[in-house]
């Protein structure tokens, strides 16, 4: 008896309709796009967690865990399209944040620039906090991986 035997690992785990009710707003252009790289992040993410998954599309068959994983890819999504963030870029940052801005002589300097270009660098690479958090209150957020033996 093999546990990891062939799989089947979901292209998306949100549609652009999902998306669109999550945002209230239309889907854009490149939904497909932000919704794969999501998708992955959140799947990385969760890799540890230990639930019944349904065997051809690889989705979770337990409404409420199927559910949390779909809003932590639509939160991922929300965030990326607030900041400009396009998966195609291949997770190169292409737009910077202000760290000052003047009309004339006047000068003003933001001080948490630096914090804000992390926190956009650290979205594109991991989930954001509020996706993380809807994760962990489905417990689908686990210290350590599961061990069989």
């Amino acid at each position: 008896m093999t546990f990891y035997g062939d799989f089947v690992v979901p292209a998306a785990l949100a549609s652009p309709t999902d998306l669109a009710a999550w945002t209230g707003a239309a889907a854009p252009a490149n939904a497909a796009n932000l919704l794969r790289s999501a998708t992955i992040l959140v799947l990385d993410a969760t890799e540890s967690a230990y639930y019944a998954i349904d065997p051809l599309t690889g989705l979770a068959t337990n409404a409420q865990t199927k559910q949390a994983l779909n809003d932590a890819t639509c939160i991922q999504v929300a965030a990326w399209l607030a900041f400009g963030y396009d998966p195609l870029s291949g997770g190169v940052m292409v737009a910077g944040v202000a760290s000052s801005s003047g009309i004339g002589s006047a000068r003003e300097t933001y001080a948490d620039a630096l914090f804000a270009a992390q926190a956009k660098a650290d979205a594109v690479t991991g989930l954001v906090p509020e996706a993380t958090r809807v994760l962990r209150r489905k417990n689908l957020l686990v210290p350590q991986a599961w061990t069989f033996g």
